[in-house]
């Protein structure tokens, strides 16, 4: 029996239909991205404006009337926009009101959520920005990754269930992980998921908010709660260890491998204790949380918290303010060395040891005046951060939001 040329094995039909899949897969994605963008064309211009009729939308947006009107009887379905009651008047204008869209400002389009080591919280943002909710809870420093992200999901999910999150509406999920750094080829969710993190699956997230989600460093992630568009910022915490994250014009540095910015790991003092990593005498070895009260109680006097130590300095106890100066020498050696590579024009200091205030900052502060480098004028700021439990998911929400709706628009 001849077999003509289109009369196929099993295994060629097998392959055939998943080529043409894949075919119709690739144009099913390529119509949501395009899909995507003019419906991120529409928010960001009512997020601008706050308040547009149907024409100002045509004419903001570039978008056909039909184009535009599908896109927003859907965000209006997703109770995305909302119809606004207050009417539009134009001058000399004869017949019939036209009413005005808006974005509900109850709908969240970006969740936050951090796993530190010893909190998780969750922070949901508005389309402009602006908060919407925020939760968070205490964990045991001991707790493993896997389980903050189960506590994490029961938190999502409450928020779901008390109608703060609606999945429907979520353009973009960010998540901040203590003591991790993504990989800096795979930052997002694109075509292909982002890798999730070592020691744990990040499933039971992305089940809860299927939008698309990208995890990174969770400093890395707070500064972006405090970095501006334009600036260039050193953002350090002091705490149950040390971390730092470096903006560039509003921009996060992470570096080749994904790791840059970490300044607990700078030397300031060659001939000090071996570190973890396997230095001598990096910063972390000497001010991290426990640290300050192992030497505190090395010199004398022992303190339950870095609260107390603090307090006790403003009290005038001579070993408190005795450790107080020793911290603030050693942060000045690292963050003198990190100025001269970055030239930052602030600096923000956040952790538990950020509650040693100016003291704290006064070496850094007179380190900074004594170098004259005279390569050009330099202006950097030193300050403390207020403390915030929600400060990582803030940014990480942040981050998220700027991800899928200012890059995909640019």
């Amino acid at each position: 029996m001849r077999v003509g040329p289109f009369l196929a094995t099993p295994g060629l039909l097998e392959s055939r239909d998943r080529e043409l899949g894949d075919v119709l897969a690739t144009e099913d994605n390529a119509l949501q991205a395009v899909r995507r963008r003019h419906e991120l064309r529409v928010l960001e211009t009512l997020a601008t404006h706050g308040k547009r009729t149907r024409r100002q939308l045509e004419t903001d947006t570039n978008l056909s009337r039909t184009t535009l009107s599908a896109i927003v009887g859907d965000l209006r379905q997703r109770s995305v926009l909302i119809e606004n009651d207050q009417l539009l008047h134009t001058t000399g204008r004869q017949g019939r009101p036209t009413k005005v869209l808006s974005l509900n400002p109850n709908v969240g389009a970006a969740v936050g959520i951090e796993l530190g080591r010893r909190r998780i919280s969750v922070s949901v943002l508005g389309f402009d920005g602006s908060t919407v909710v925020t939760e968070h809870k205490d964990v045991s420093s001991t707790a493993s990754l896997e389980a903050k992200v189960h506590d994490a999901a029961g938190i999502v999910q409450s928020l779901i269930s008390a109608g703060h999150i609606n999945p429907a509406t979520i353009i973009g999920t960010g998540v901040g992980i203590a003591s991790r750094h993504a990989d800096p080829k795979s930052l997002a969710d694109g075509v292909e998921q982002q890798t999730d993190p070592q020691g744990a699956s990040l499933a039971a997230l992305r089940e809860l908010l299927p939008a698309p989600l990208l995890w990174d460093n969770n400093i890395r992630l707070a500064a972006m709660a405090y970095g501006k568009d334009s600036e260039d910022l050193l953002y350090v915490v002091l705490s149950a260890g040390i971390s730092s994250a470096v903006l560039t014009n509003g921009a996060l540095l992470r570096g080749g491998s994904g790791i840059a910015g970490e300044l607990g790991h700078i030397s300031v003092d060659f001939a000090g204790p071996v570190c973890w990593c396997g230095r001598n005498g990096c910063l972390e070895s000497f001010i991290r949380e426990g640290n300050v009260l192992h030497e505190a109680a090395r010199r004398g006097q022992a303190f339950d918290s870095i609260a107390d130590l603090a307090q006790a300095a403003v009290e005038g106890n001579d070993i408190a303010t005795g450790i107080v100066e020793w911290a603030g020498e050693l942060l000045a050696r690292a963050i003198v060395s990190a100025c001269v590579l970055l030239d930052p024009s602030r600096v923000v200091i956040a952790g538990e040891l950020s509650q040693f205030g100016e003291p704290l900052l006064a070496p850094v502060r007179m380190a900074l005046a004594g170098q004259h480098l005279e390569l050009g004028p330099r202006s950097t700021t030193i300050s403390n951060a207020t403390f915030a439990p929600t400060t990582g998911s803030d940014g990480a929400a942040h981050m998220a939001l700027n991800h899928w709706a200012l890059a995909t628009l640019n």
